[in-house]
């Protein structure tokens, strides 16, 4: 050990600026430490509105029933109550709809929309907008549990007449199913609650949580609605920021949501993730280019934190490694063993430092997973990116993408040459 970190010591500066940028060293760290030194947190005002605004609760599922009706319920225990709540049955085979006109016999639910097949996430949420009269529009995933002043916290954002879109704190609410939602439970806090947390105080937001977002309903209806192609938490994110509205992020407004418990499962919804991010930023909204007329500083620091913390480290990977192989040779794996032990260091930094600030306890599951955390999040995710980004670049995969159905993608890609 003591020699790994003698390998360290004795390399230059820039081999390990190199290590830092690829392994994500400084992303979460510096957040954490401005977020704790300088307390730099939006603050949300304490003083009761005026008045309180109606908000419409949309719930699309497809085969979600599972989880139905702990949503309502925790939405139905909210200090801020919300005056509808719609819920899409988007073409499920499950007892879905079963269970959804159960909750709207009993008052929990106001109205059920259900479509024959299947048509994807956002055309149901675009057609139960066109039914609800609400100020404000909260888009939940059925399995999404809310804390009891969630809704309050994220409408208060709203006061600002200039925010168009807000999301909430998000927590893996199955971390102890798998080692993979116990990483994944760290994972959310680190990139969600803290890397979110310093990017809402510069207003460099660039995606609202599709799990629960809050939308002004003039405003979304206005703009046309969800795009029907992948990724429209993020395209619906970046429209609102090009028509000058600001996104806001509220890290005391916390849901709890399930994560995927197999490692086949996180790698599918990453990639999703990955080819929708990459096809949406670059092909739909140029944001590799170096200058945008007119564009704001905000706008600027959202593109550079993808493109500096989240594109080069991953599409340099590979090369770095053979970079490092050829440059110390037979002692390669002893310098990367040795820069592994010190991300493991600075991880635990980071997390007992998150911990504290977001006011979320350490078990021994998530103390156990931390020891392989850098590992998870500076290789495994980002060859998994890596892989998902090439085969976007190459082959276009977004296009045969099976979270938007088959007939809805024929007819998207055909108004769209």
């Amino acid at each position: 050990m003591f020699e790994m970190l003698q390998l360290v010591a004795r390399s230059d500066p820039l081999q390990l600026f190199l290590a830092v940028l690829i392994f994500d060293i400084p992303r979460f760290t510096l957040s954490l430490l401005s977020l704790a030194l300088f307390g730099m947190r939006r603050s949300i005002t304490a003083d009761p509105p005026a008045k309180l605004p109606a908000i419409s609760v949309i719930i699309p599922t497809f085969n979600g029933g599972s989880g139905l009706e702990p949503t309502i319920a925790s939405l139905r225990r909210q200090t801020l109550p919300p005056a509808e709540i719609i819920v899409v049955d988007d073409g499920s085979t499950d007892q879905t709809r079963a269970i959804a006109e159960r909750a709207r016999a009993r008052g929990l639910v106001d109205m059920v929309i259900c479509h024959g097949t299947r048509c994807g996430r956002s055309p149901a949420i675009n057609a139960a907008a066109r039914f609800a009269r609400g100020d404000l529009i909260l888009t939940v995933d059925a399995d999404t549990v809310f804390e009891p002043t969630a809704v309050a916290r994220l409408a208060d954002a709203f006061r600002d007449p200039r925010v168009g879109g807000a999301s909430c704190n998000i927590a893996i609410s199955n971390e102890r199913d798998s080692l993979w939602t116990g990483l994944q439970s760290v994972e959310y806090l680190m990139s969600i609650s803290a890397g979110r947390s310093i990017l809402d105080v510069v207003g460099a937001i660039a995606c609202l949580s599709g799990a629960c977002s809050m939308y002004r309903r003039e405003t979304f209806l206005r703009s046309g609605g969800l795009d029907v192609g992948p990724g429209e938490d993020l395209e619906y994110s970046l429209r609102l920021r090009r028509l000058g509205y600001l996104i806001r992020f509220v890290p005391d407004a916390w849901a709890e949501t399930d994560g995927p418990a197999s490692s086949i499962g996180l790698l599918r919804q990453r990639a999703r993730w990955d080819r929708d991010a990459l096809r949406i930023r670059f092909m739909m909204y140029d944001e590799l280019s170096l200058f945008h007329p007119l564009e704001r500083l905000p706008d600027t620091m959202q593109r550079l934190d993808f493109i500096v913390f989240d594109l080069v480290p991953t599409l340099t990977l590979p090369f770095y490694l053979i970079y490092v192989v050829l440059l110390f040779g037979p002692n390669a794996a002893s310098f990367l063993g040795a820069i592994y032990v010190l991300l493991l260091w600075i991880s635990f930094f980071n997390m007992a430092l998150a911990f504290v600030m977001f006011g979320r306890s350490i078990g021994f599951f998530a103390l156990g997973t931390s020891l392989i955390f850098p590992f998870y999040q500076g290789v495994y995710l980002k060859c998994a990116r890596f892989f998902s980004y090439s085969s976007e670049i190459i082959f276009a995969t977004s296009r045969r993408d099976d979270f938007v159905p088959p007939r809805v993608r024929r007819a998207l890609l055909k108004d769209r040459g």
